[in-house]
């Protein structure tokens, strides 16, 4: 699952923790649930189960809480990024902070920050336009890990969040197919 990782993504997920919430010689993170932006319960219930290793029942648990919701900490950078990765491929936005900035942050303070990161333009819905994916082994994975199903038809309009939306684009043209974010 880690090739989806490369150069590119990371810099389009997180290019490096944010100096102030997560100094780069923080050992350790927390991965928190933001919202969801698209119903997608079942893959999303996956996702949680996979990310953060438990049983389907404490992953509905997890999923029936109140965000912002607290999924994982004490995570490397890279299982951080991945999770991100990970949760934005679902259309759910999570962020990823430093483990002390989560356990000891006042309330309010934490409060006000998840606020303040849920209106980056990154987590902003746009439109796309699913041109062309190659229907080869690359595709279908793809197809699974944007979409969660491979039967699609294109081309095809989607309403998703401005950061899936650039891994989209740019995956796509790894793979010989074609994703466009249309202008507003």
């Amino acid at each position: 699952m880690t090739a989806w990782l490369d150069t590119e993504t990371r810099a389009m997920l997180q290019p490096a923790p944010p100096k102030k919430l997560a100094p780069p010689d923080t050992a350790t993170f927390t991965l928190v649930l933001l919202a969801i932006a698209v119903p997608g319960r079942a893959r999303l219930l996956a996702t949680i189960e996979r990310v953060v290793t438990c049983s389907p029942q404490e992953a509905i648990r997890v999923l029936n809480g109140r965000a912002p919701i607290v999924l994982r900490a004490g995570l490397s950078h890279e299982d951080a990024l991945l999770g991100q990765f990970e949760f934005v491929c679902c259309d759910a936005v999570s962020v990823f902070l430093a483990d002390d900035v989560v356990v000891c942050g006042p309330r309010d303070y934490l409060r006000d920050l998840y606020k303040q990161l849920l209106k980056s333009p990154e987590f902003e819905t746009v439109s796309v336009l699913v041109e062309s994916i190659p229907r080869d082994p690359a595709g279908e994975k793809f197809l699974e890990q944007f979409l969660g199903r491979t039967d699609c038809t294109f081309p095809g309009k989607l309403q998703i969040l401005r950061k899936k939306a650039r891994i989209m684009e740019h995956w796509a043209a790894k793979i010989g197919g074609r994703v466009t974010i249309l202008p507003r």
